[in-house]
């Protein structure tokens, strides 16, 4: 018997015969993208995006999480030398 293995992406979106389908791996040290590949899309750890939409969202998404997740330090005047 065959196995036929479903993917959906994070919108909810169920994979059918479109190719325009990328992956996507995010680590606390930043966030990938892939092109389609069935056997890496079964790895725990890759997100399935059905488009160009849901990759920018998850990028968007991650770098507002960057954002607050590391203060900013101060940024303070460069000081002037008399020369």
């Amino acid at each position: 018997m065959a196995v036929i293995a479903t993917y959906t992406c994070v919108c909810g979106v169920q994979k059918k015969t479109s190719n325009h389908w990328v992956l996507a791996r995010v680590t606390p040290h930043g966030i990938g993208f892939m092109p389609w590949d069935s056997n890496i899309a079964r790895s725990n750890e890759i997100l399935t995006l059905c488009g160009e939409g849901c990759a920018t969202a998850l990028l968007s998404r991650s770098l507002g999480d960057w954002k607050q997740a590391v203060p900013a330090a101060p940024v303070s005047e460069p000081e002037l030398v008399a020369v």
